[in-house]
């Protein structure tokens, strides 16, 4: 009977194989203290758009005739003049980390693309569940709630002027100033102090805030849907790495399809 034959041992290893090396971690912006540039842009756009500034361009001879002496026209023009020296002076601000900021989709690429209309489609079903749920507890008719003050003008904006000039002023222009202002600066930079998680908190309240100055007093219906944007916005800035590029995407593609779609509906609703 021949030997028998036996199937080579493995080596013997000194040391246990290596793990697989980890996926390195989502880059952080470095965004560096408070500037004086961040401070001149942040007074500019109180003075524009909350002591009305702006305003003062219908005070320039022949603007009024230009447009007619419509009321919704040069409340459009006010708030359009206020939009956009407030966008010069953020892009000025901000400089080339605006531009840097859109690194951010080289990582997790597929997340962020999907992530912007999913950010949108979960904030209009939480807004619409939150809304739902304290009108029942107020014993609110769904059918009797109304808009906010804020809701009413710009659908009577949308409502009377052209699609362009709208898309400019609340796709582009508006989302960035914002995003400057409630997520740059107050989450951005103040988390070099605060968690950063707090501050999306805070800077939610105070985007809500924003859309009532001078208006009625926000209730939990009409504040819901803002606050919960805001929050929306937070986190989106916080996940993809404090890039602002990101949360204006985010933004105008909000705010885009809310344009599009009350242009798109306005025919069938109700006058």
């Amino acid at each position: 009977m021949g030997s028998m034959s036996y199937p080579p041992q493995p080596p013997v290893m000194p040391w246990a194989p290596a793990p697989p090396p980890r996926r390195p971690r989502h880059p952080e912006a470095k965004l560096g203290k408070f500037t004086w540039r961040d401070l001149i842009t942040v007074l500019a756009y109180a003075l524009l758009m909350f002591v009305g500034l702006g305003a003062l361009v219908l005070f320039i001879p022949g603007v009024p005739e230009l447009l007619g002496r419509d009321e919704n026209a040069m409340v459009f023009a006010a708030n359009f003049v206020s939009y956009a020296v407030s966008f010069a002076l953020v892009l000025w601000a901000l400089g080339p980390e605006l531009w840097r900021s859109f690194k951010t989709f080289r990582w997790y690429p597929w997340a962020k693309y999907l992530g912007i209309p999913g950010a949108w489609l979960s904030t209009i079903i939480t807004s619409a569940v939150i809304v739902a749920v304290a009108a029942t507890a107020m014993g609110i008719n769904p059918e009797d709630i109304s808009q906010s003050a804020n809701q009413q003008e710009a659908s009577e904006l949308i409502s009377a002027m052209p699609f362009g000039l709208m898309l400019i002023m609340v796709v582009i222009m508006g989302p960035l100033v914002e995003e400057f202002v409630f997520r740059h600066l107050l989450i951005g930079k103040l988390s070099r102090w605060i968690n950063p998680w707090i501050m999306v908190v805070v800077s939610a309240l105070l985007f809500m805030s924003l859309h009532f100055i001078g208006k009625e007093w926000p209730t939990v219906i009409t504040a819901a849907p803002y606050v919960v944007m805001g929050v929306s916005f937070g986190v989106g800035y916080v996940l993809s790495g404090k890039s602002i590029g990101y949360a204006w995407v985010m933004h105008a593609f909000s705010n885009f399809m809310a344009l599009s779609l009350s242009t798109l509906l306005a025919p069938y609703l109700p006058s």
